[in-house]
């Protein structure tokens, strides 16, 4: 393989695979730089080209580029990104919404709409902020307790 659109020069075998590793192991983390720093150092992000279908568990911050449908039960907090798509019962401590949910949310502490945020369905949180611009259709509850 290239990088920049160069040929690779043509070496002994031992040399040739050298390389590889050191050219392609940076472009790993740089991918997801920018959607960590905007949450903890420890997030798990889900990229904008992956699709999970199932339950999403976990105690870590949670970023969503792509596409999970399903339930989502974490402790910490979630953030669905520009590019994000979710359909699923969501809870979680706070959530911040800028692609689009479908589905429940429930946080205990915050839910957030920006104004590129779309949300269907019903919300629960003590503290819920829509932005201007945001879209959000369903009802909504400013309570600490969760239903039975």
């Amino acid at each position: 393989m290239s990088l920049f659109g160069k040929p690779v020069e043509s070496k002994s075998p031992a040399t040739s695979a050298a390389p590889r590793p050191t050219t392609m192991a940076p472009a790993i983390p740089s991918s997801g730089q920018s959607a960590r720093s905007s949450a903890s150092s420890s997030a798990c992000v889900v990229g904008a080209k992956t699709t999970v279908k199932g339950d999403l568990l976990g105690d870590e911050d949670v970023v969503i580029d792509g596409h999970v449908e399903g339930q989502i039960h974490i402790s910490r907090d979630l953030r669905i990104g520009q590019s994000g798509s979710v359909k699923a019962t969501v809870e979680a401590q706070s959530v911040v919404i800028s692609g689009e949910l479908i589905g429940d949310c429930t946080a205990t502490n915050r839910i957030e709409i920006q104004a590129s945020g779309k949300l269907t369905g019903n919300i629960r949180a003590p503290k819920i902020v829509i932005a201007e611009g945001a879209v959000f259709r369903g009802n909504s509850e400013m309570s600490t307790r969760r239903s039975s």
